[in-house]
Parts: structure tokens; C-alpha cells; sequence
């Protein structure tokens, strides 16, 4: 597939086929556009990725914190009625302790991640369809894949692993302190079953998940967008698909951790 070709949506039943050719181009044009980068070939567009990154971390960092000071309420809330019937806390911190840090806070922030930065990725390539800037910069000798998700995608790597290590720290600390001030269970119990629920493996998943949520995220939100047609409505339609497909996809790719594990 061509992606200096005209844009526009699949067609028929194989429009799927089409659409994961386009995301596979758009992978291999990312790495090798960062390629000539470390080889001095090409450079990145600064201003851009500093506001992707602007966009994609620092825009959603109080909401996201308070997120994970919820989900730490939660949890704790719920572990300490179990400690007060069950008295096991032991084995409940080592239950939380793994849900927290390699379940839910790579989801979490997946999630997150997929409604701000893969929505707002996905209108904006949609927007450039629709207008015509897309041919134009085709016309100009421009790369549009390059430049229109380049700075993006590096910047969701980025900001996809600093969410995820704030959250869960965030998560566990409040976690922490809510079975420590309501269940009596001290800090110290805590941190010891993190130790032993947590092998090497699981930190390395815990630091892979969130560079593949964020490429997944990104790649599915440029074929939402390229593929949205030109007509206006293409835009809210690439919204709408990219927010599912990312999620969907996050998904499905974490489950897939869960069985080859």
C-alpha cells in the first residue's frame, strides 16, 4: 500500500485488510523516520512534540492523579473490609499488589491515553483528509506520515510509561495508607508483599504494556483518521472508531499477556 495514495475509507469486505496494510506502513514510515533521527539524517519536529507531549501528559496529569487516588480508595476500602472478616493480610496485599501494578494501572492509563491523545490523533488526520492539507502535503514533497505522527507517537511512549509508574505509585501510596489508617495493616506489610508478589517478569511486562498500548493507540487512531473519507462527518467518525478500536485493542493485547504468561 502506497500512503501517498488518496485517502479515503475500505471498501467492501476486505476494507479491513487495507486498513491493517495502512497501520503496518505507518509503523515501518515511524521507525524508520526515527532511524535517520539517531542516524543524523532527519530531526524532529521539536515544537510538535513538545506539544504532543503538553497534550498527552501534562493536560491530563491532575485528572489522572486523581483517578489513581480514587482507585487506591477503592482497593484499600475494599481490602480492609476483607482484613476485618477475614484477617488475612498477607494474602490480600498479595492479591492487590500485582492487580494494581500490572493489571489495572497499564489498562488505566491506556485508556486514558486512547480518549485524550488517540481521539485528538485521529481528528486531527481526519481534519487533514477532509480539508485537502493531506494532498497538500503530498504535493509538497512532504512525508505525511512523518509529520503528521512522528512527534505524537514519541511523545505517547513517553508520557504512556511517566503515567503509568506516577499512577501505580500514586495508586499504591494511597492504597498504603488507607488499610494502614482504617485496617491497621502497617507499611511495611504492604511493601513486603509487593516483594514477593512481583517476579522480574512481571516489572518487565509492567514496563512493556505501556510502549504497546501507546503504538497499538497511535496506529489505530492514524488509520481511523486517514481512512474517515473527506466528507466533515469523517471526523466524528474516526473519533468514535478510534476511541473503540483503542480500547478494544488494549484489551485484547493485555489479554493476550495474560495467556502467554
Amino acid at each position: 500500500m502506497d500512503p501517498r495514495r488518496p485517502y479515503g475509507p475500505g471498501r467492501g469486505p476486505t476494507g479491513w485488510v487495507e486498513e491493517i496494510g495502512l497501520g503496518w506502513v505507518t509503523l515501518t514510515h515511524c521507525l524508520g523516520h526515527y532511524l535517520r533521527i539517531l542516524a543524523g539524517r532527519d530531526r524532529l519536529d521539536l515544537p510538535a512534540f513538545a506539544g504532543a507531549l503538553r497534550e498527552i501528559g501534562l493536560s491530563v496529569l491532575p485528572a489522572i492523579t486523581l483517578v489513581a487516588v480514587a482507585l487506591g480508595l477503592i482497593l484499600g476500602s475494599q481490602a480492609a473490609t476483607v482484613l476485618r472478616d477475614l484477617a488475612l493480610p498477607n494474602l490480600v496485599v498479595l492479591s492487590l499488589g500485582y492487580t494494581v501494578v500490572v493489571e489495572l494501572v497499564p489498562i488505566l492509563v491506556g485508556i486514558l491515553v486512547a480518549g485524550r491523545a488517540g481521539v485528538a490523533l485521529a481528528v486531527r488526520q481526519a481534519g487533514l483528509v477532509a480539508s485537502g492539507e493531506m494532498d497538500g502535503l503530498v504535493v509538497s514533497g512532504v512525508e505525511p506520515i512523518r509529520f503528521t505522527l512522528g512527534p505524537p507517537l514519541l511523545a505517547m511512549l513517553l508520557m504512556s510509561f511517566a503515567l503509568t509508574v506516577w499512577v501505580g505509585l500514586v495508586s499504591l501510596a494511597t492504597l498504603t495508607a488507607w488499610l494502614w489508617g482504617r485496617a491497621g495493616v502497617p507499611p511495611s506489610v504492604v511493601v513486603e508483599g509487593l516483594r514477593q508478589s512481583l517476579h522480574p517478569q512481571d516489572l518487565v511486562q509492567v514496563l512493556v504494556k505501556p510502549l504497546l498500548f501507546a503504538v497499538v493507540i497511535a496506529l489505530i487512531a492514524t488509520v481511523c483518521g486517514l481512512m474517515a473519507g473527506r466528507d466533515t462527518q469523517g471526523v466524528a467518525r474516526a473519533a468514535t472508531r478510534a476511541m473503540i478500536g483503542a480500547v478494544t485493542a488494549i484489551l485484547l493485547v493485555d489479554l493476550a499477556f495474560v495467556l502467554l504468561r
